[in-house]
């Protein structure tokens, strides 16, 4: 099936050529004509012609006409590989101001970005020119591939050295005749018919499994040279066209490097491309100059070789081709075309005369590449995508204008809406006004006496409990009529304990009842060492739920209690037990189901603030159980009330503080309550003009004797 396919190739490619008329036929057949001329003219050399010979008046470019001139240097070029030629010197020249002189040899040069064609098959080929022809000078022009074209044609140059490709171009613009092709004697040995030999070979590193076949590669990244010609990319489009793939849409990206090493083959061994485009015998090189390891590497979609010549994942077509413009004299035709044919090989490469561009030409055609570009415009999309540029910058013009004019429209009519309202909306939002005051202000107090209600109840129930507790146990004590004196000692504890419960529970009714009426008794100095020590120590004794809890020592902590140093705030002396007994508490019930589970309270001083965190390794919470504890809303725990953080909150926000909760990586959580120290706090009043610590007992000293004076009178 693959030979019927070939076959169908190439007779269209043969259709291709009979088309283009019997222009292309003499173009084909020029280079045999030129190479019999010059095997003629090594026969039976003449006189030296005049250097601006020109064929007489009425006599067209006919390459089989006999040499008339001594081609004896010619036969007898040979190189020393040790001697250097100095080829930029070629392209200094080209730069100089000095004008060719008649009989000159003037050459136009593609550049694509790279000197190894030039190096190994150009240099020799100019140096050759000078050497045979000592009276003529040689000038090289290089020109850059996307203007090559119309810079030969615009300077008149009538030898030109390019890629296949733009020779094609050339042919199809201005009539260029190739005359040689490069050969690479790995692909044509002695005595074998001479094929194409420019392909290209993919890689991809040998543990890549994945990769296999050309369809292996479908969506991965590939790395290629470089190029701005007719190259190894476009060969390989070609294959992915007759497999029946979209060369534009298969690969998932294209890297671009300027070189084939080691820029290619560093991004397929570092994994920056899945597989790597070489051009054809770069691999065999490197293999053979050591530079890389074969074993490391694999070739992807090998197409079957001849023993001994380059490996290639993509049809062969022709190398670097030489051709000439129609204008270029017989004589000056002659005498390039001898050297040509007469320069030895060069680093394995040499020029040949079967030039045939047929293939190139039709893979142009089906990838409209090069002078086939205008076949995208046949089309709706290809008219599109030529000028998107222009479209899109259109409509982008359209569409502003178009927003701009609805903008304008919309502002008018809104802003003509709120004119008529506004007169008509002003006296009744006064109105509103007033009676929405007066109905925050009510609710307000709705709100906060409800919210003193939920915290008496919440907070009564644990003393009252308690005390519960010691006045049963002293009923058992009672009934077992203990009399000794570590019995009355035990009881006179337990009363004790009682009573201060009791005296606890009093003090939360009259703080409640305080916020009821909203008198706030007024803030004092506070040790928050001592506060949070006596809030952990009622957790410890009170609570059913208990996990031991850990002091962390540094600047207030200390191992032993009595050796904690002070903290002092300014704050309520209950509050802050309400709110260390709260924290403590639910962390507590939170480490309770864990086999080793604690609490840790840690005090530190930063930047003039106090910072209490609060710490569990409890079960790590979800999404939605954390928003409802960092929220307002119900509690995260089963037989919670969801109260008891917004009395922490509340509390805390009386002191001018702050309260967090974090998430721990793995498990608990911390919360972080941050209120100003007793220094940041006095500096801040005094910046303020507020009452400092001092000012406040005396006007409580005042308070309380304005408050006995009507006792006494009475």
């Amino acid at each position: 099936m693959r030979c019927a396919e070939e076959n169908d190739r190439r007779t269209d490619a043969v259709a291709a050529v009979v088309r283009d008329g019997r222009a292309s036929f003499a173009r084909m057949c020029a280079p045999l004509c030129v190479l019999l001329c010059a095997s003629l003219a090594l026969l039976s050399p003449g006189p030296v012609a005049a250097v601006n010979d020109a064929p007489p008046p009425g006599e067209t470019a006919d390459a089989v006409s006999a040499a008339t001139f001594d081609i004896s240097d010619v036969r007898s070029l040979r190189f020393n590989e040790t001697e250097d030629f100095y080829y930029e010197r070629f392209r200094s020249r080209s730069q100089s101001t000095e004008p060719p002189r008649p009989g000159d040899f003037r050459v136009a040069f593609e550049e694509v970005g790279t000197d190894i064609a030039y190096r190994q098959s150009v240099g020799p080929l100019l140096e050759a020119l000078e050497r045979a022809f000592p009276e003529r000078r040689v000038h090289l022009t290089s020109i850059p591939s996307r203007d090559f074209v119309r810079e030969v044609t615009r300077e008149r140059i009538p030898f030109v050295i390019a890629t296949a490709g733009t020779m094609v171009s050339l042919m199809m613009a201005e009539g260029a005749v190739p005359l040689a092709v490069r050969e690479n004697e790995r692909d044509a040995p002695a005595g074998v018919k001479t094929e194409p030999v420019a392909g290209g070979l993919l890689i991809a590193r040998a543990d890549r499994a994945d990769i296999t076949d050309i369809a292996s590669l479908s969506g991965k990244r590939v790395a290629l040279e470089s190029v701005v010609s007719f190259g190894p990319w476009q060969r390989l489009q070609g294959r992915l066209l007759d497999e029946g793939f979209d060369p534009n849409n298969f690969f998932s990206s294209v890297f671009w490097r300027p070189h084939d090493m080691p820029e290619v083959v560093n991004a397929v061994m570092h994994g920056h491309a899945d597989a790597g485009l070489l051009s054809s015998c770069v691999f065999e090189t490197l293999v053979e100059d050591g530079l890389i390891d074969s074993t490391a590497l694999k070739t992807v979609g090998e197409y079957p070789s001849a023993p001994g010549s380059c490996r290639t994942s993509t049809v062969k077509f022709p190398d670097w081709t030489i051709g000439y413009m129609p204008s270029v004299g017989n004589d000056e035709l002659r005498r390039f075309a001898a050297v040509v044919f007469g320069v030895p090989p060069s680093a394995g490469y040499r020029w040949g005369l079967r030039v045939d561009l047929s293939g190139v030409q039709n893979l142009m055609r089906a990838l409209h590449y090069g002078p086939y570009e205008y076949l995208d415009e046949q089309t709706f999309w290809g008219t599109v995508k030529r000028y998107r540029n222009v479209l899109l910058a259109a409509a982008a013009v359209f569409l502003v204008l178009l927003l701009h004019w609805l903008r304008a429209n919309h502002l008018v009519r809104i802003k003509t809406q709120a004119l008529r309202e506004a007169l008509a909306a002003r006296d009744r939002m006064e109105a509103e006004a007033k009676v929405t005051r007066e109905r925050l202000s009510a609710i307000e107090r709705v709100g906060l006496l409800s919210q003193m209600s939920s915290m008496f109840a919440h907070e009564l129930k644990q003393p009252l409990a308690s005390i519960t507790n010691y006045i049963g146990g002293l009923k058992l004590w009672n009934k077992m009529r203990q009399t000794t004196p570590e019995d009355r000692a035990m009881a006179e504890e337990a009363l004790a304990a009682a009573g201060d419960e009791a005296r606890r529970a009093a003090l939360i009714v009259e703080r409640v009842r305080g916020y009821a009426k909203s008198q706030f008794s007024p803030l004092k100095p506070v040790d928050w060492t001592k506060a949070l020590r006596r809030a952990a120590a009622i957790v410890e004794h009170h609570d059913t739920k208990r996990v031991p809890i850990l002091f962390a020592a540094g600047e207030f902590f200390a191992v032993a209690e009595e050796d904690d140093r002070p903290a002092m705030v300014m704050g309520d002396t209950v509050e802050l037990e309400l709110l260390a007994l709260n924290l403590i508490r639910n962390a507590g019930h939170a480490a309770y189901s864990q086999r080793s589970g604690f609490v840790n309270i840690s005090l530190t001083r930063e930047d003039g603030r106090l910072v209490l965190r609060v710490t569990d390794n409890g079960p790590k919470l979800s999404e939605e159980a954390f928003a409802r504890l960092t929220g307002y809303g119900e509690s995260v725990k089963r037989d919670g009330l969801g109260i008891g953080l917004s009395i922490c909150r509340g509390i805390v926000d009386r002191h001018g503080g702050t309260l967090r909760f974090l998430q721990q990586p793995t498990e608990g959580i911390c919360a972080e309550v941050t209120i100003d120290g007793l220094e940041r706090f006095e500096a801040q009043s005094e910046a303020n003009g507020i009452k400092t610590i001092k000012d406040i007992e005396v006007g409580e000293t005042h308070a309380r004797e304005a408050a006995h004076a009507p006792k006494e009178e009475s």
